[in-house]
């Protein structure tokens, strides 16, 4: 394990505010044909899970219902690290990340839905948090939870 693997990591605070802030992150699913699926994703965070939306069909639906061991890592690059660096090989990043492994499942209940997408709308735009979310909307919308197994937050400046 590289060194700094072990002596850069984020605290539980700054994990959940990173959680909050960034709005995309990559989920990493398991295709029937045996290659890794990833694709970026919006995605709220609360009751230690994540929470993301899309559409009922496709193939992260399909490699969800397949295999419902999933990755999801986050990340924000802050800066390159090159003042004063002369070999380019010696230029370095600046950022925070969070990689995490859980059990993603399709939420079929009625009132997880309306919370989930309810605090999507929230982070997203919050100017329409009052407004209703349509019923026949939530119903033909595939929202979907990772059940959060584990997680490590890194950091690098």
């Amino acid at each position: 394990m590289r060194h700094r693997t072990k002596t850069h990591l984020l605290t539980q605070e700054q994990i959940d505010n990173l959680l909050y802030r960034v709005e995309i992150g990559r989920l990493g699913t398991y295709s029937q044909d045996g290659y890794p699926y990833v694709l970026p994703m919006h995605f709220v965070h609360f009751d230690n899970k994540i929470y993301m939306h899309g559409l009922p069909k496709g193939k992260k639906i399909d490699n969800i219902k397949f295999n419902s061991n999933v990755c999801f890592e986050i990340d924000e690059m802050l800066s390159l690290l090159y003042k004063g660096v002369e070999d380019p090989c010696d230029v370095n990043t600046e950022f925070n990340s969070i990689i995490l492994r859980g059990s993603a499942s399709l939420v079929s209940n009625l009132n997880e839905k309306y919370r989930a997408l309810s605090k999507i709308v929230e982070k997203f735009t919050p100017h329409l948090k009052d407004k209703e979310l349509p019923e026949k909307m939530v119903k033909g919308t595939a929202v979907i939870k990772i059940d959060i197994l584990d997680y490590v937050g890194r950091y690098y400046k």
